[in-house]
């Protein structure tokens, strides 16, 4: 029986063409056919490709690294500043985040003399914006504490408290031998 034959007895059983599991003829095209289309294949650009692709999943993952160490970062800057604040003495701008049209956040420089607040930035994210904001400061500070550190000034309420406590419990006799 050839193949004519056996495709239409097929389709006379089972009412549709036979399967490619069963059907070795259309296995050969097919393999004809792939291994044409593997030798015009241009191996430089899919190694090209293939280097782009695992380019963007390193510096996506490098990236999101970086942003967890910024989290970090900032966790402990707020830790820091809970426990010993720092305020600078005389100080004459200060940055305020706010709503900046309908979709945008923009990062203001308020000046302490009443001079009027300038736009430093403009993000469409809030906390894109906030952290402009913390940068800002934090070099503003940096750069106060490297020119005139005299009018940096440390906040030790926390432990100027526990002196205090200290010095009363031992006057009142609670602590005794210090």
């Amino acid at each position: 029986m050839n193949y004519r034959q056996w495709k239409k007895k097929y389709k006379l059983l089972h009412g549709l063409n036979p399967p490619l599991q069963l059907d070795k003829r259309r296995q050969r095209r097919i393999a004809k056919k792939e291994i044409k289309t593997v030798s015009h294949v241009d191996f430089a650009t899919a190694v090209a490709r293939v280097s782009e692709v695992i380019i963007n999943a390193f510096a996506s993952v490098v990236r999101e690294v970086g942003r967890n160490f910024d989290l970090a970062g900032t966790m402990c800057r707020n830790v820091a500043e809970n426990i010993q604040p720092l305020e600078v003495k005389g100080r004459i701008p200060s940055w305020k985040v706010r709503e900046y049209g309908s979709s945008h956040y923009a990062v203001y420089e308020i000046n302490a003399l009443g001079g009027a607040d300038e736009i430093r930035a403009i993000t469409y994210s809030r906390q894109s914006a906030g952290k402009i904001a913390e940068i800002m400061e934090d070099d503003y500070i940096e750069y106060i504490r490297r020119t005139s550190p005299g009018r940096i000034k440390c906040h030790n309420n926390i432990a100027e408290n526990l002196r205090v406590a200290v010095i009363t419990a031992y006057e009142s006799g609670v602590i005794k031998g210090i």
